[in-house]
């Protein structure tokens, strides 16, 4: 009887999840699809095949978000009908425990924690990575395409262009913003006119200006006019060429960001930090931080399939309800929760001290302390 129970439990449980993450999969990559990808689309700047080449890769990203919050759902939704249609009585009524009851659960959030764990520490990077390739790649091909009108361009690094209109090839009232390591404006140029030009040879793109004006600002505290205002030039015409290399990240010598390191390179940037500590003395470096930080945080989320989901098994029975959208809306509020509590760990990154790549952990344990109570007090009535 008890296979034959588990089988019923487990049909509800993976028919309920597998909505669920569906569900969520196509809400958040519409999200990111319209943030992202859409306005160029629209403007004609990326290919169809393109275009599915970057949403397919925005899923692993999307997913390692999708998993806790269906998995969560899923549950509520199925135990949540199963104890509004009294078969959860029924069950306990003929000695089954709650905890016999709930393990297809413990089976299917375990089963959803270890591919988190693959997607946040191997897939979602790779694929963050790749995306950037691509879309690099893409505005190589086009890169005058890429200015847009009235709208002020931020995906250079390094660099903030506005353009007011365009009459044919030639632009007008053209705005640029060099900055410094610092995210600081250290020039400001603006044309009446220009040109923009892509030369292949040297994979850069040329800015001919017309009828302008330059701002050079202090090299040490350019926010400073007080005591050393910026010198300005006025030109008829000059030229400004921004190699694709350094706009698109795209250098030999650019390091991989920790937040797009898979498990085996967070480990060897903990190795190489751990070794400059020994070399200068100190006790935890602001670099071991951040990726024991990042290291910690992708695999709390992880373990947060499994502490999301035993958490909704009492809560679904006591509550009780069938409803879809009622499920959903409780989903939302504890997954929220959750997400809060991770978010005011990760405000302490930068006292290391507390060790808050320890803390993080912290949202799991309350979780799953608060589910063990529940559950203890379901399977006595």
């Amino acid at each position: 009887m008890l296979k034959l129970l588990h089988r019923h439990v487990l049909k509800e449980i993976l028919v309920s999840t597998g909505l669920a993450m569906f569900l969520f999969v196509f809400v958040l990559l519409l999200g990111n699809v319209i943030r992202e990808i859409a306005g160029l689309v629209a403007a004609g700047k990326l290919g169809f095949m393109v275009f599915l080449k970057l949403v397919g890769l925005l899923i692993p990203y999307v997913a390692s978000y999708a998993l806790p919050l269906g998995m969560l759902t899923g549950t509520l939704m199925a135990l949540g009908r199963l104890s509004s249609q009294r078969e959860i009585t029924a069950m306990k009524s003929v000695g089954v425990s709650l905890y016999r009851l709930a393990s297809p659960v413990f089976l299917i959030a375990f089963i959803g924690m270890v591919a988190a764990v693959l997607i946040n520490l191997q897939f979602a990077p790779r694929a963050v990575v790749l995306r950037k390739q691509i879309m690099a790649s893409a505005v190589s091909d086009n890169p005058v395409g890429f200015i847009e009108e009235k709208r002020f361009i931020s995906e250079f690094p390094g660099y903030i262009i506005y353009l007011g209109g365009r009459d044919g090839k030639v632009m007008k009232d053209f705005w640029i913003w060099e900055l410094d390591e610092q995210q600081r404006v250290h020039l400001f140029v603006r044309a009446a006119e220009g040109e923009l030009q892509y030369n292949p040879g040297d994979s850069s793109l040329v800015l001919v200006l017309k009828n302008g004006t330059a701002e050079q600002r202090s090299s040490k505290n350019p926010e400073d006019f007080g005591s050393e205002p910026p010198d300005s030039v006025f030109f008829e015409q000059t030229s400004i060429a921004l190699p694709l290399d350094q706009l698109f990240g795209e250098s030999k010598k650019r390091r991989t960001r920790v937040s797009e390191m898979t498990f085996s390179q967070l480990m060897q940037a903990r190795d190489v930090a751990l070794q400059e500590e020994a070399e200068t003395g100190e006790s935890m470096s602001k670099q071991r931080m951040k990726v024991q930080m990042h290291l910690q945080e992708n695999l709390a989320m992880a373990f947060s399939v499994f502490s999301l989901s035993i958490f909704g098994v009492p809560l679904a029975i006591q509550v009780g309800r069938k409803e879809t959208y009622a499920n959903l809306a409780i989903a939302l509020v504890i997954a929220l929760s959750y997400y809060f509590l991770m978010i005011m760990v990760s405000w302490l990154e930068n006292y290391r001290g507390m060790r808050p790549d320890l803390l993080v952990w912290l949202p799991n344990i309350i979780f799953q302390g608060i589910a063990l109570y529940l559950f203890q007090r379901a399977n006595r009535h």
